[in-house]
């Protein structure tokens, strides 16, 4: 055993010398403070002078929108919600129901934090896919509206990857038995539409989150494999089940040749068979009739 306790010892060494787990580099911080006031003007005759949309690559011709691009055109970044919203925000949401109830499944695009913050204006009105861990999630009212939506869920996701900056999602319904609240702490996978770069009042500034709308959140596949595993740890488990088997040819190769087995205990007596027994009082009264006819000698 002392031999295959050192070549574990060093299997584990090699292991995490050879393959250990790659250290991630830590997470963009992205300030997410708002260095202005949030915008909260809807005047139609407004005059806004903005940098021109830069599309994702083959959505040039503008298809691939949730919404149409004149609507999507009055959404402004850095904002509260504005009644200029409102076109395009429902939308996004009449397309989204019409493709939950056709059955279609969701897909979009996979993106990070930075992108979707960095790059509003590239990414509004399209699918996305988003994972992280909804920590918030209540219910809020929605505003009049035609096509007969009442309320929202409103989700504060953490991103999967960081930065700690919260990504703020709307679903339409939730799958039955997910926990709600101030507290949450629920992996998600969000396959949505991205809206805009909101302004919200936080704790401690006026802050700006991604801000995307989905018909409800999906949990992530449970990992049922093991992970890390590489075939140092087989070849160290052969080793040591080798020298285990080693080591105990020795000791009864040492010990000699061992008497067969017996299944079934033996009879005492017939160990005894052969052996003739003599009662001792018998041999006494022999020896004094012995004496008995010694003659005296003279």
């Amino acid at each position: 055993m002392p031999p295959a306790l050192v070549i574990l010892l060093l299997a584990g060494w090699v292991e995490r010398a050879l393959w250990g787990p790659a250290v991630s580099p830590a997470p963009v911080q992205v300030d997410t403070v708002l260095g202005r006031g949030p915008v909260t003007r809807s005047i139609d005759d407004a005059v806004t002078i903005e940098p021109a949309i830069d599309p994702l690559p083959g959505a040039g011709d503008g298809t691939g929108l949730a919404a149409d691009a004149a609507a999507l055109a009055f959404v402004r970044d850095d904002t509260v919600f504005r009644s200029a919203d409102q076109s395009a925000w429902f939308q996004i949401w009449e397309r989204l129901r019409a493709e939950a109830d056709a059955g279609a499944k969701p897909s979009g695009r996979e993106v990070t934090f930075a992108q979707i913050y960095s790059q509003p204006q590239s990414y509004r009105g399209r699918r996305v896919r988003m994972e992280g861990t909804i920590r918030r999630l209540q219910e809020v009212p929605a505003p009049s509206n035609a096509i007969g939506i009442d309320r929202y869920w409103q989700a504060w996701l953490e991103p999967a990857g960081g930065p700690a900056s919260p990504v703020v999602v709307y679903f339409l319904s939730l799958p039955a038995g997910t926990p709600t609240g101030m507290r949450v702490d629920m992996p998600a996978i969000v396959d949505g539409v991205f809206f805009k770069r909101w302004a919200y009042q936080a704790s401690d500034a006026i802050r700006l989150a991604p801000l995307l709308m989905a018909t409800g959140p999906r949990q992530p596949p449970r990992i049922v494999s093991g992970r890390g595993t590489s075939p140092l740890v087989g070849w160290a488990l052969v080793s040591i089940a080798a020298l285990v088997a080693a080591t105990s040819l020795a000791l009864r190769f040492a010990a000699g040749k061992r008497p067969p087995f017996r299944r079934h205990p033996e009879r005492l007596e017939a160990d005894f068979s052969a052996v003739s027994t003599t009662d001792p009082g018998e041999a006494l009264r022999r020896l004094a009739a012995a004496d008995a006819c010694r003659e005296p000698s003279p």
